[in-house]
């Protein structure tokens, strides 16, 4: 009773597990969905992450294209209103062909006296009376020292909607004289849409403070009416200075993702919009994707387990056909890659082989027909044949399996090291019947694994970091140097591609450049900036090598990592110690020399004039004897503040030594311009410096040479510039000189 009680409780065994293919199948089914949801959530937010930083790019970028637009007004306005101050009069029509006020018609420059009265702009004249504007009656009441940016209104002189940019102007008691007004159009501003990837429904705006758009752009046409959204940017803008928020815009019903950022020295906000529909369009594409491809294998995993299970239910019943078991056995002991060979414990063929397979055939170099029937003894040497024998005695007195690693002839092959585990087969009397023995050979297995181990160590101890990627530049493993050195784990890299990483590329271009030069040299190597998990820059040198497989296909990619921040600081510490003056922080002899060459190859490419303006101050000696070096560090702080001042932008100031200083002007109206730069320094060293209570006063003696006329390179220009400055300075200083010019008289001060 007890056997086929055995017997039922088998059967009833194995019935149950039948019912476990299905189920893993279904278990199979719920994991691809769950695969595919947390991957449509995984790249959702990624696309959103990816959209918010392409926005703030954007917004970062349109900011700095306002700022330097409103700044381009500005210095137009101060150009102007310096110029007025000066001489209490001016005509703009100067002013407009030497290139200072714009005369194209899309920036209009007007001067507005003290009554209101238009005076002066670059467009004809109008009697227009601009007392009742907001812009003038601030400027009446009180000097704020400010640009004034208004709300957008319809010029009087363009019959445009301009935004009206203005400064006061004061006479020389510094009482109210009148306004220096540029208008200009909202296209001004909004024209950067053109030059952004905002796609068909993007936005964007100059907001004011007050919550009135500036200048504003919606799905590629201007707009300055209201939808709602200013209240909350101006609202978000005063809590922080930028950010990032979704809303729907009540003008055209659009969800939009908005960046904004809060312009540090005006009352203005710029904001960007884009349509969250087109910004995912690509995402809702790949969503379907997803889900077509969940569909699919879903599909194909519940027809393979259907078929699975029925085959197993055939199999169940036929289990008990044994020639089918017999003959699909010795088939797969036939194909089995291991050695297998068995020898009978029990008379009349004991120790004799009964059966031999082709793979161990192919180990050992002995044929199945030359092993079967015989012992161990007949086909094996002498000292193996006794080790077997002796491995049996110990197996007959502990029937257990035994794992055994020893050396042996291998065919045509020399000593080989096999790997052997010989297992006891039990008759019904539960006494050994067989031995089956499964032979291995690992010999290229441990050598590999002693390399293996070697290049794990090599790998983990490393100073550098390092990535190893596959064929597809999909992260396989980095080392612990690689975390140390960047701050992501192992886990946030592993499995996606480099460039999909946190630690991708910064410069793409570049990349894609290393890559195609890895691909035809086999390596690369250079330096590359890239970012630590804090948000730190972090300087590298890269060593990349391709590794190919047999095929000469690339089936991986090393990527060696050194940290040369350090070594990168140092370098630039040490530059901009040996071109910066550390006192006056202007650029010293060296770096202006540097300047001047560029300046002149840049005047005869472009076919212009260039000046070199050598400036000395008067009585330098005396102030430093008088008041002690640090007074007269101090005055030179103080003249360089000054100097700065008197030029644009464009223009190159330098401390060459000592009290000295020199100007490039490039692309100048000469001698004209550089006559106006040598009155305007005389004239604001004439007011004193107030030092540590000490009223100092300063003057300069001006040498002026003119490129090409004066000199065919930067040494003969800054020699006769030299030459001039001397020949002011022997006629009373305080003046400036041109070079070689007899019929110029001293230009004294004014």
């Amino acid at each position: 009773m007890n056997q086929p009680r055995q017997r039922l409780f088998s059967f009833a065994s194995h019935q149950r597990s039948l019912w476990a293919l299905p189920a893993f199948g279904l278990l199979l089914v719920a994991a691809v969905w769950m695969a595919t949801w947390l991957q449509v959530r995984a790249t959702e937010r990624a696309v959103v992450a990816g959209v918010v930083r392409d926005n703030e790019s954007f917004v970062a970028s349109f900011e700095q294209f306002t700022r330097r637009a409103i700044k381009d007004v500005d210095r137009m306005a101060l150009s102007v209103k310096f110029e007025y101050e000066q001489h209490q009069a001016l005509e703009l029509s100067p002013l407009i062909r030497s290139g200072i006020v714009d005369g194209d018609g899309i920036v209009l420059a007007s001067i507005i006296d003290a009554n209101g009265k238009l005076v002066a702009s670059n467009q004809p004249l109008r009697p227009i009376d601009a007392s009742d504007r907001d812009y003038f009656r601030r400027h009446a009441a009180r000097d704020t020292k400010t640009l004034d940016i208004s709300k957008p209104v319809v010029g009087r002189l363009s019959g445009k909607t301009v935004i009206q940019m203005s400064r006061r102007i004061n006479r020389r008691d510094g009482s109210f004289a009148g306004v220096v007004l540029v208008s200009v159009t909202p296209e001004y501003f909004t024209q950067f849409y053109q030059e952004s990837d905002l796609a068909k429904h993007g936005s964007i705006g100059l907001l004011g403070q007050d919550g009135i758009f500036r200048a504003r752009r919606v799905a590629n046409r201007a707009t300055p009416a209201l939808d709602g959204t200013e209240a909350e940017i101006v609202a978000r803008s005063e809590r922080n200075s930028t950010g990032t928020y979704a809303a729907t815009t009540q003008e055209d019903g659009v969800p939009r993702l908005f960046s904004y950022r809060r312009l540090a020295d005006y009352p203005l906000v710029v904001v960007a919009g884009q349509a969250m529909d087109e910004a995912l369009a690509d995402f809702h594409r790949n969503r379907t994707e997803y889900v077509s491809i969940a569909a699919v294998a879903t599909a194909v995993i519940v027809a393979f387990f259907a078929v699975i299970t029925l085959l197993a239910l055939r199999l169940h019943r036929h289990r008990r056909e044994l020639n089918l078991q017999r003959h699909f056995l010795q088939t797969l002991v036939d194909n089995l890659p291991s050695g297998i060979a068995v020898r009978s414990m029990r008379s009349p063929d004991r120790g004799r082989y009964v059966l031999w397979n082709q793979a161990n055939a192919v180990l050992f170099g002995i044929e199945a027909e030359d092993a079967l029937g015989r012992s161990v003894a007949d086909i094996r040497a002498p000292e193996e044949a006794a080790h077997v024998l002796e491995l049996d005695r110990a197996l007959l007195d502990s029937p257990m399996p035994q794992d055994v690693i020893e050396m042996r002839d291998g065919r045509n092959r020399g000593r080989r090291l096999f790997h052997f585990v010989r297992t006891p087969v039990f008759g019904d009397d539960d006494e050994v019947d067989f031995i089956i023995t499964s032979a291995t050979d690992i010999t290229e297995q441990r050598a590999r694994t002693d390399e293996l181990r070697l290049a794990s160590k090599v790998f983990e101890t490393t100073a550098d970091g390092i990535i190893l990627t596959d064929g597809g530049d999909r992260i396989i493993m980095v080392n612990a140097a690689f975390s140390r050195l960047t701050g992501f784990a192992a886990d946030e890299m592993v499995g996606r591609t480099l460039a999909e990483s946190p630690f991708r590329p910064l410069d793409v271009a570049e990349s894609d450049a290393r890559m195609v030069e890895l691909h035809q040299q086999g390596f690369v190597t250079g330096e590359v900036p890239r970012v630590r998990k804090d948000g730190t820059p972090l300087s590298l040198w890269v060593t990349a090598t391709c590794v190919r497989d047999a095929d000469e296909k690339i089936s991986n990619y090393v990527r060696v990592f050194t940290d040369i921040s350090l070594l990168k600081a140092t370098q630039e510490k040490l530059e901009q110690l040996a071109s910066v003056d550390t006192l006056t922080g202007l650029p010293n002899r060296r770096l202006l020399h540097d300047r001047l060459a560029q300046a002149l190859l840049r005047a005869d490419r472009n076919e212009t004039r260039t000046a070199l303006m050598f400036i000395d101050l008067d009585g330098f000696k005396e102030v430093n004897d008088a008041y002690g070096h640090d007074i007269g560090d101090r005055l030179l702080q103080g003249v360089a503040l000054r100097l700065q001042k008197c030029v644009r932008a464009s223009d190159s100031l330098g401390r060459v030594g000592g009290d000295e200083f020199a100007i490039v002007l490039e692309d100048a109206s000469l001698p004209n311009d550089a006559r106006h730069v040598g009155e305007r320094i005389v004239a604001s060293l004439a007011a004193p410096f107030h030092l540590n209570g000490q009223r100092v006063h300063a003057s300069a003696s001006i040498g002026i040479a003119l490129y090409p006329a004066d000199g065919g390179d930067a040494g003969m220009l800054l020699r006769n510039a030299d030459l001039a400055m001397y020949k002011a300075k022997r006629s009373g200083g305080n003046r400036f000189q041109f070079f070689a010019r007899e019929k110029e008289k001293l230009a004294p001060a004014a």
